[in-house]
């Protein structure tokens, strides 16, 4: 059985939500290093609506062949939401929408780590 399926594909979607929310963090960075740069507009896309795209194949495009290179889906969810506010960078709304992206990111690695950890734990009980 494939490591996808183990857990009914809490793996799978929790590593596109890490993958989103390193895509988010470096343009949360880029929003706060653009900060004093005159005409720059604040940079976001809405993880949610993204993520919710990304499991639900909603917007992906189908290999057509075999041979066909397939897309990355945070590359298409991004393509697909990306969005440019016109209003400056507020640097205290970008440092909170940091501090809750690392959170989030903490908490996705916590979840994929309890459940290996659940696994190895069946796997040494069951050698007992």
């Amino acid at each position: 059985m494939p490591i996808n399926n183990l857990f009914g594909g809490l793996i799978n979607k929790t590593a596109y939500a890490l993958d989103l929310r390193n895509e988010r963090q470096g343009l949360i960075q880029s929003n706060v290093a653009n900060l004093e740069t005159p005409g720059y507009n604040v940079q976001e896309f809405p993880f949610s609506r993204v993520l919710e795209r990304m499991t639900t194949s909603r917007g992906q495009l189908d290999r057509t062949h075999p041979k066909h290179i397939a897309l990355d889906p945070v590359d298409v969810g991004k393509s697909l939401e990306f969005t440019e506010e016109a209003r400056p960078v507020d640097l205290d709304e970008e440092m909170v929408k940091l501090a809750e992206n690392q959170l989030m990111y903490q908490v996705g690695t916590q979840i994929i780590a309890k459940k290996l950890s659940g696994l190895k734990w069946a796997i040494d009980e069951g050698g007992k």
